[in-house]
């Protein structure tokens, strides 16, 4: 199932928890897969609304903390909605998902979106910043008496997009980045049932669905505002840096102790982490290496990549999941070695990302030092 919108990620969740078990008439099989395509549209315009109006919205050196007040946001509500599901519509049946009332959340899920539209109609507006404030590319840290130089009054290429931005190496080393840790972390947050199930670990599902966006909202904060505060000396693809190379670390320990309970969870914190800075660190940088004029447009190519390499990534997955089942006519694999070969190639996209990664960073620190010479 491929990620097309942020927030779309709750009808995937539930629908990815469920679909090993689920045995329903034709009709139903395809109208959740058409539910989730259409809901993801509407919240996607829901999404790109809320966030560039915002971004307009607010002077640039608080562009951190505004995308990661907004990404958290968008986190914490899969993370209510997933335990709403969980005390509300299972009926008490927390492994027999037929007698479970998967209508009855469809049918709050509308209610939802319509209430949200309404507000959003309502309420958002478009309120820029004063035209006559010094753009955040000439500011100068405070302090200095106006000596040296911060890392935004690098000279960037001002407003790009189409073919012009296709040609920087900077923007491929962003997409490939995004498109490989995204679709990793899509992988293994659509599929956290999955690894329960197979260990024996199922009735923490609920626990687990939970807590993994809850993480991404954490790390959405920490990740604006900490970016934001360092932005002077440090540019913020380091921040990405550090938070992926605690996902490849924890990729690698699950090829062979994924098994563990403890493991397990450090997954989920060593996903959700680094997807929370993702989601909130890549908007940034790319409004910033880019322009606000071309945003929308060039956020919108990215996340729309994203949509078919997490339909690849996840085809791959269970492709290796359906090969690791030991007798024909069983639809469950049971075992490490389920995970094995999965996980490896979750590792391998979590450290090409981070090449992609080095490669803005060295970028970046270039162009800082060059600026600081000046």
């Amino acid at each position: 199932m491929s990620h097309f919108s942020l927030a779309n990620r709750t009808s995937q969740l539930i629908f990815e928890r469920y679909r090993s078990k689920i045995r329903v008439s034709g009709y139903m099989l395809c109208s959740t897969p058409i539910s989730s395509i259409v809901a993801g549209f509407g919240a996607i315009f829901m999404y790109m609304a809320s966030l560039t109006t915002n971004m307009n919205n607010f002077p640039p050196k608080h562009r951190g903390k505004v995308v990661g007040i907004l990404d958290a946001s968008f986190s914490a509500g899969p993370a209510l909605i997933a335990l709403i599901y969980g005390v509300s519509f299972t009926n008490g049946h927390v492994t027999d998902e037929q007698n479970q009332n998967l209508r009855g959340f469809y049918f709050m899920s509308a209610i939802c979106f319509c209430v949200i539209g309404l507000f959003g109609m309502l309420l958002l507006h478009d309120n820029p910043f004063d035209i006559e404030e010094i753009p955040f590319n000439q500011l100068q840290e405070s302090g200095n008496g106006g000596k040296d130089m911060n890392h935004m009054e690098i000279i960037r290429e001002g407003d790009v997009t189409g073919f012009k931005l296709i040609k920087t190496f900077n923007f491929h080393f962003i997409f490939w980045a995004y498109i490989f840790c995204a679709g990793l972390q899509l992988t293994f947050q659509t599929n956290i049932t999955t690894y329960l199930k197979s260990y024996g670990f199922e009735h923490y599902s609920t626990l687990f669905t939970t807590l993994n966006p809850i993480f991404g909202v954490i790390s959405k904060f920490a990740a604006g505002f900490l970016s934001d505060a360092i932005v002077h000396k440090v540019p913020r693809i380091v921040v990405l840096f550090v938070f992926n190379i605690f996902q490849t670390i924890t990729m690698v320990i699950c090829i062979f102790y994924s098994n563990h309970l403890g493991v397990l969870v450090l997954a989920v914190v060593g996903i959700g982490m680094p997807n929370g800075a993702l989601w909130c660190l890549t908007p940034t940088m790319l409004s910033e290496f880019y322009g606000m004029k071309y945003f929308g447009r060039n956020w919108g190519m990215i996340m729309f990549g994203n949509a078919f390499g997490g339909l690849i990534f996840q085809r791959v997955f269970g492709w290796i999941y359906d090969e690791s089942i030991g007798y024909v006519g069983q639809t469950v694999c049971y075992g490490i070695q389920c995970f094995t070969w999965s996980f490896t190639m979750l590792a391998v996209l979590s450290l090409c990302a981070l090449f992609f990664n080095a490669g803005i960073m060295e970028s970046e620190i270039t162009l800082y030092r060059r600026s600081k010479r000046k």
